[in-house]
């Protein structure tokens, strides 16, 4: 009996200090910008500008976080953007990918529509749901 209550115990006790973690904002990002001009492009991690010209009908800007937050907004040359899509990110093949049904979330992906806009600076803001401070990014998008 004593044996099932140390397990329970270091079990309860792992599981709280998972989703503390969890709920742990560590990182904001900008995956990909997309344009009817530009084509799909893939940004490597702390990219401060998008190699092509972005611009047309359609501009999408995603931007993926890494743990939880909340209230996130994102700017186009100051001007507030549409989240239109959101997917859940969690932990496949070693890196942040879509979740495919299967999976502990450990963040999200958000789709930003910038249609209309021939590029200029873009932000994007999360703010934590547990410890630390507002996570900020920006890109030039040319």
């Amino acid at each position: 009996m004593k044996n099932l209550a140390i397990a329970t115990f270091a079990l309860a006790a792992s599981l709280t200090s998972a989703a503390s973690h969890a709920n742990n904002l560590s990182n904001a990002y900008i995956y990909a910008v997309e344009s009817s001009q530009g084509g799909r492009e893939y940004l490597p991690s702390g990219a401060y500008s998008t190699s092509r010209d972005h611009g047309g009908a359609v501009v999408r800007i995603t931007t993926d976080e890494i743990g939880y937050g909340n209230n996130a907004q994102a700017r186009l040359l100051g001007f507030t953007l549409r989240e239109i899509r959101t997917m859940p990110l969690c932990y496949v093949q070693g890196h942040a990918g879509p979740c495919n049904g299967r999976g502990t979330i450990i963040g999200y992906r958000r789709t930003w529509d910038a249609s209309g806009r021939d590029g200029g600076n873009f932000e994007y803001m999360v703010i934590p749901n547990g410890v630390g401070g507002v996570r900020r990014v920006s890109l030039q998008v040319r």
